[in-house]
């Protein structure tokens, strides 16, 4: 059951990035392009563009997490921890997963309150017609699946060598 779960966790955390990667990223040089060019030429900024590119901005970092924490990307203290016994590699480990679980656990749990608050109020963007609640909803699940893996991390279930990103072409 834990292999199924890395092995999900893993590909949903790559198809994350890609998404990230090759759809978010576009779109925000797409954004600030226009607006910049429509702000110095023709003085018109686009109203709402601030704002979604903002939106954007958040779900590209979210997304990406999840491939950051898998190939253990997060800041630590390497100066110290090198010099750690394999005992005290697997304690500050576990500790670190902990706190990161703890943080993930939180962070869906109000992120999918969120949504709900924000369907239930309509809650969107002030500039443009363009409600909040899908980026909620989308950074709840890129939470539980970074939840997921912490716990796999705490237990043990995950191999010891980060995973290498996969050639583009095989994750797609």
């Amino acid at each position: 059951m834990g292999d199924v779960l890395v092995r999900a966790t893993s590909r949903l955390s790559g198809m994350l990035h890609l998404v990230g990667v090759y759809a978010g990223i576009p779109a925000l040089i797409l954004i600030i392009s226009t607006d910049v060019v429509l702000r110095y030429l023709a003085n018109r900024p686009l109203r709402w563009g601030n704002e979604v590119s903002a939106l954007i901005q958040l779900a590209v970092l979210v997304g990406s997490l999840n491939l950051c924490t898998e190939q253990r990307g997060h800041v630590r203290m390497d100066a110290l921890y090198v010099r750690f016994g394999p005992r005290l590699k697997r304690a500050t480990d576990i500790l670190a997963n902990l706190c990161g679980f703890v943080f993930a656990a939180f962070f869906t749990y109000q992120s999918f309150a969120s949504t709900l608050e924000m369907y239930r109020f309509n809650q969107g963007a002030e500039m443009i017609d363009l409600p909040y609640w899908p980026f909620a909803l989308f950074m709840g699940l890129c939470g539980l699946i970074l939840t997921v893996r912490f716990l796999l991390e705490i237990f043990g279930r995950v191999p010891d060598t980060p995973v290498a990103p996969a050639p583009i072409e095989e994750s797609i």
